[in-house]
């Protein structure tokens, strides 16, 4: 199951309360359980200013950096504050510190996602469900569609 924050209205409570229970484990000292397959990213709210936490599936460590998808599109909350201050901090494996946020270009994510696919098949397939973008079968053109970001430390 991926973890994305910025999860739709329409989403029931009982879903929403299992997307958000990784958040916990991270808020009490915890989050190192769910290896380096998941990451915390503390980010400031671009309306609020206020700190936010949302929990990422990694879906590639480009160089020692995590790389997330946007899985619920370009509205995600968590995105969306991305782009408007890239500065954020994550936890990652039990280790936390500074990062900025780096959207990576098409060639880039098709890349990515063609090693994803070839690495991690299962996985893959449940992204793509999750998705809904053809990912296993065309990486090439989920890239097109699936925005991903590099989250580099500074």
């Amino acid at each position: 199951m991926c973890c994305h924050g910025g999860v739709a209205a329409n989403i029931s409570p009982q879903k929403r309360f299992l997307y958000r229970l990784p958040v916990g484990l991270y808020r009490i000292g915890l989050g190192r359980l769910l290896g380096r397959r998941f990451l915390c990213l503390e980010h400031l709210g671009r309306t609020s200013g206020l700190t936010r936490r949302t929990v990422l599936e990694v879906i590639a460590h480009d160089g020692g950096k995590p790389v997330v998808p946007v899985a619920f599109g370009a509205a995600t909350d968590w995105y969306r504050n991305l782009l408007a201050q890239p500065s954020a901090r994550i936890t990652w494996g039990g280790v936390a510190g500074p990062v900025t946020a780096q959207v990576l270009d098409e060639a880039e994510a098709t890349g990515v996602l063609v090693r994803y696919v070839a690495d991690h098949r299962w996985a893959a397939r449940s992204l793509d469900r999750l998705v809904g973008l053809g990912l296993v079968d065309d990486p090439a053109a989920a890239a097109r569609k699936l925005s991903l970001i590099r989250l580099a430390t500074t």
